[in-house]
């Protein structure tokens, strides 16, 4: 069974009614994913909107080859697929669980309505979308200029973001990785990542501990990647926290 969770604190509900948030839950299903599980489809039908308590995902797109690239790191607490709801396509977009994950499924006529019945979850949604908007544009400048290596450490720093813990020699991510996870990912050939990965060793700024890569030098790290780019790991917790405050509230 999944873990209880009150939808009123998360904050895409912040200043929603609960008469609203209540109506949500209730006509929606929370289903929890194990890690790897992928929770929707590039090209599936925009059939839900997904609201995240527990866990995080990865988001990517695929090839015909079957090469991936990542576009965004979510944690708990976010929300996805709305976009497709909302314009009545296809997902764009691919969601993996990278831990096990709980999520409330919303029907796409039930968040419509909710959405035509309430104008503070609706500034909630406009607020979201642009804060990931501007990540996916400065991703595709990333994706058109920067090199693999600088690419490469700017996902580091992004997973240590969400995923870091305090170890020994440095920070642990959490998260399991291996070269060629990283590698499609990036949608590079592994090669790139091995070369950039044993130099990064070799000056003793990455080490491997227990089958989790432990980072040194958080700070030399993100030197390494693109500090002028807005960071791909993503929560609402930051996100909307940002803009919405009691000034900030929707008129009534």
């Amino acid at each position: 069974m999944a873990k209880p969770f009150d939808f009123t604190v998360h904050p895409l509900f912040r200043h929603v009614k609960p008469e609203t948030v209540e109506y949500l839950v209730a006509n929606s299903r929370l289903e929890t994913y194990p890690r790897g599980h992928i929770v929707l489809t590039e090209g599936s039908e925009g059939s839900r909107f997904f609201v995240l308590a527990h866990g995080s995902v990865r988001v990517f797109y695929t090839d015909p080859t079957g090469r991936q690239v990542v576009v965004k790191l979510f944690q708990a607490p976010v929300a996805f697929g709305e976009m497709e709801c909302i314009a009545g396509v296809p997902y764009l977009e691919s969601v993996e669980a990278l831990e096990k994950s709980t999520a409330l499924e919303i029907p796409r006529h039930i968040f419509l309505l909710a959405l035509r019945q309430s104008q503070e979850l609706t500034y909630n949604m406009v607020v979201d979308l642009a804060a990931r908007l501007c990540i996916a544009a400065q991703n595709e400048r990333s994706l058109a200029f920067n090199t693999v290596e600088r690419r490469l450490a700017t996902l580091l720093h992004a997973h240590v973001t969400l995923f870091g813990l305090p170890a020994p020699g440095g920070i642990m991510i959490r998260i399991p990785l291996s070269q060629d996870s990283l590698a499609q990912s990036l949608g590079v050939a592994r090669r790139s990542v091995t070369r950039a990965l044993a130099r990064w060793t070799k000056e003793g700024l990455i080490k491997k501990a227990g089958g989790r890569f432990v980072v040194a030098d958080v700070e030399r790290l993100a030197a390494n990647g693109d500090l002028s780019l807005l960071p791909i790991a993503y929560s609402l917790a930051n996100g909307l926290e940002k803009s919405l405050n009691p000034a900030s509230k929707p008129p009534r």
